[in-house]
């Protein structure tokens, strides 16, 4: 009898369908994937509207400072730079058996590594899978795969930055966790790539105009706080 109750109460909580049939962590990622792209286009949508319309009242919805506007990441971008490749050891079976197999994957810190190199040493602008890097953008490792402004990415990892290409490798030799990655690289079997490039083409961020919010001085005297 308790073993019948079991039983229905595991099909009533998948509502008649086999547990297993859950969606996982994959599944999940799967999901908020789209709904962050129907977001984008969306959100992309509505920001043309807004030009429509400021364009017609006479004023411009990109009229930022240059350097201001390469910063916020609301201008696409052009010139040479490097391109650097991040990817998960291949052949793992002829890999010893002792080696702790997360050392044979591409972590956050790695990318965070390459990409603090990479500002350090001159970079104007930047791209991780082909999304514009901000100060509002996130890279989050989700077990094997990464999210980046709430998109979800396997490798390989494509980093591309803008900027002087001899100081950003000399940026990227001095960084001790790049060359920890490196190591583990030559040792494991992960992919270890910096490309010189002639011109990249960055994207603008779709969300970079109006994203931002700050706080300004005000006339009023400040107001004595009780005790």
């Amino acid at each position: 009898m308790l073993a019948g109750l079991l039983f229905a109460l595991s099909a009533r909580a998948a509502t008649g369908s086999d547990l297993r049939d859950a969606p996982g962590l994959r599944g999940m990622l799967t999901t908020r994937d789209r709904q962050v792209a129907e977001l984008e286009d969306y959100n992309a949508e509505l920001a043309g509207q807004v030009a429509e319309l400021l364009e017609l009242a006479g004023q411009d919805a990109t009229a930022l400072d240059p350097a201001l506007a390469l910063a916020a990441g609301a201008t696409a971008v052009a010139g040479p730079g490097l391109e650097i490749t991040l990817d998960d050891a291949q052949g793992l079976d002829a890999i010893a058996t002792e080696t702790n197999p997360a050392e044979r994957l591409v972590h956050q810190q790695d990318i965070d590594a390459v990409m603090n190199a990479l500002w350090t040493g001159g970079a104007e602008a930047m791209t991780v899978q082909g999304h514009r890097i901000t100060s509002n953008t996130a890279v989050k490792c989700v077990g094997n795969v990464i999210l980046v402004a709430g998109r979800v990415y396997s490798p390989p990892y494509l980093i591309a930055a803008i900027g002087p290409e001899s100081e950003m490798r000399r940026a990227l030799d001095a960084a001790p966790l790049v060359g920890a990655y490196r190591e583990r690289a030559a040792r494991l079997g992960l992919t270890w790539s910096a490309s010189g490039k002639d011109n990249l083409e960055l994207p603008a961020d779709a969300t970079a105009l109006g994203s931002l919010r700050y706080a300004g001085a005000t006339d009023h005297a400040p107001t004595e706080s009780a005790p």
